[in-house]
């Protein structure tokens, strides 16, 4: 059996390294390359720069935004419905809050409001004292430097019904400049001279040899990681592609969107003391290896109470999504991917919740988040140095 896998893998490889060697694979490939990544550039560019500008968002706000973190204490937190008392004072509102999040221990709680005219509120209080930190008070048209570059990385900061196609296929075609890159990368022969050449870059060589390098030895160590950070993204962007790769790797469902379930406002007069305060407690019961509780509370008669509990802070995948009705408490179930817990979905709606941790490297934590950084403005200097050997080349 052993020797069987052995020849067919020697088969494979052999296979492999003829067609990168044909000559009118490598011809194709050269064209497809060119011309595709002159197209794609400008748009590759944006993308990849301002995902190198989002990486490391969280960590960014943490470090500016003291009043988020509190000192623990032995004492216990207060509960929800105290909490958002205290908040609704502090604020002077009669608005309901549309959610409440706790976090760790050394986390404080936040209450978020959506007034009427636009304006969004978040109130940061100490859970274990009831003392009000910090309120800010965004406005629809105030400027926010993540939210810029989001939309930068995301529809090139056009209208979306514009933006987000040039994104998705121009982000296709690096695909295909990527897999074409690599053919072209690929040496007829692997020894020490191809390895050393395709590893290092001469650094006192001429300009063109040096951009030549900076090109081709940086593409080749990011290929893997641009075509992972390629294929997620247009899982995002992309519809279609979303759920061909979903029918795929479930062997042939369609992918269900995701949607809430509804209360039953016939149940009413149930009238349950404090239901916010039991529901928390009883997720703190069900739930205590939870580092984040966010609650997103009713509005109108038959929306649900929906609440995320992460798993791992920061980690879109270790989510369960839940729903509660508002009057009786009672779970109900939602659909899609990342609806329910997420230990209990099928393997394609687990692969779809990894989907944005995989594409920007937290699925392995800071480290990965680094690489994907790293990766990203490899891949944002690949237009630069490209064009510049195509127009050395016209000249």
């Amino acid at each position: 059996m052993w020797r069987f896998f052995s020849i067919s893998f020697h088969i494979l490889i052999f296979t492999i390294q003829y067609l990168l060697m044909n000559k009118t694979i490598r011809k194709i490939s050269f064209q497809l390359h060119l011309w595709l990544g002159i197209i794609s550039g400008l748009i590759l560019f944006i993308v990849c720069i301002t995902g190198c500008l989002y990486a490391f968002k969280d960590e960014i706000t943490n470090l500016t935004q003291p009043w988020r973190f509190v000192t623990p204490s032995n004492k216990p937190t207060l509960p929800p419905s105290q909490i958002i008392a205290l908040s609704n004072l502090a604020y002077q509102t009669t608005t309901k809050p549309a959610s409440i999040t706790f976090g760790a221990e050394k986390d404080a709680v936040s209450i978020d409001y959506y007034e009427p005219n636009g304006n969004y509120l978040t109130v940061y209080i100490n859970p274990y004292h009831g003392t009000v930190i910090h309120k800010i008070i965004r406005t629809p048209n105030e400027f926010n430097f993540f939210n810029f570059v989001i939309k930068g990385h995301k529809s090139l900061w056009l209208p979306a019904t514009i933006g987000k196609p040039l994104v998705g296929y121009g982000v296709l075609m690096f695909v295909v400049v990527l897999i074409t890159g690599l053919i072209l990368w690929w040496p007829k022969k692997w020894n020490k001279k191809s390895i050393k050449r395709l590893s290092t870059i001469k650094w006192k060589a001429s300009f063109k040899r040096l951009n030549f390098d900076l090109h081709n030895v940086p593409g080749g160590y990011a290929a893997i990681l641009l075509l992972i950070l390629s294929f997620t993204g247009l899982i995002r962007n992309m519809e279609w592609f979303s759920e061909s790769i979903y029918y795929l790797t479930s062997g042939g469902k369609h992918l269900i969107p995701y949607s809430l379930p509804l209360s039953d406002p016939s149940q009413s007069k149930q009238n349950i003391a404090l239901p916010i305060d039991k529901l928390y407690q009883s997720l703190k019961n069900t739930e205590p290896l939870g580092e984040t509780y966010y609650l997103s509370l009713p509005k109108d008669a038959d929306d649900v109470i929906r609440v995320s509990v992460e798993h791992k802070k920061g980690s879109y995948y270790r989510t369960d999504n839940l729903f509660f009705d508002q009057y009786t408490l009672k779970q109900l179930s939602g659909s899609g991917p990342y609806a329910g817990k997420y230990t209990e979905v099928t393997v394609a709606d687990k692969l779809r919740r990894m989907n944005l941790d995989i594409h920007d490297g937290r699925i392995i934590g800071i480290t990965g988040k680094i690489m994907m950084f790293l990766a990203s403005l490899v891949g944002a200097s690949l237009p630069i140095t490209g064009i510049l050997i195509w127009f050395r080349k016209q000249k």
